[in-house]
């Protein structure tokens, strides 16, 4: 639970970095889902995220929140937080780092024969992300890996999406 709050803490304060966001698209680890439908790669959304990027070469916190159509066609409700460490390039600075996110979107079990059956949950995942930056603009890739265990069984995916700073 303390680690949660350690979390949780940071969205109480002003970030010095505000973007908007527009997702992008998705490259998943498997071509179809397991109702052997295409998954959907063009996971359009938006949002908003802020960081307390202070200066390079030192770790800074960042979050944010996405609305988005899923890879299922369905919507979901994204929080997400991390840490990263952004280097400059010249031209193009890039970060490296380790994001996580929690959110609400329609669920699967066995039990489910159609992308209609389901329902709505809470889900969650961690993994890298690299996120390069020109400017006003940038471009964030995170990886979120495949699972099996047990009963759980999730595919893997990339998910990229883009930023605008104001």
């Amino acid at each position: 639970m303390r680690y949660l709050l350690l979390f949780l803490l940071p969205l109480l304060l002003f970030g010095n970095e505000q973007k908007v966001l527009l997702t992008g698209f998705t490259i998943h680890e498997h071509s179809t889902d397991r109702f052997d439908v295409k998954y959907n790669a063009f996971n359009y959304g938006a949002g908003y995220e802020y960081t307390f990027f202070e200066d390079y070469e030192t770790l800074y916190f960042a979050t944010n929140v996405l609305v988005f159509n899923d890879s299922f066609d369905n919507p979901q409700l994204a929080i997400g937080f991390g840490h990263a460490y952004r280097f400059d390039t010249g031209v193009i600075d890039t970060s490296i780092g380790l994001s996580g996110f929690i959110g609400i979107k329609k669920i699967y079990d066995d039990t489910d024969l159609s992308r209609e059956d389901g329902g709505y949950g809470l889900t969650g995942g961690f993994g890298p992300t690299l996120n390069f930056y020109y400017e006003d603009f940038s471009l964030n890739l995170v990886y979120a890996p495949g699972i099996k265990y047990k009963d759980l069984d999730t595919t893997g995916f990339l998910f990229v999406y883009f930023g605008y700073r104001f």
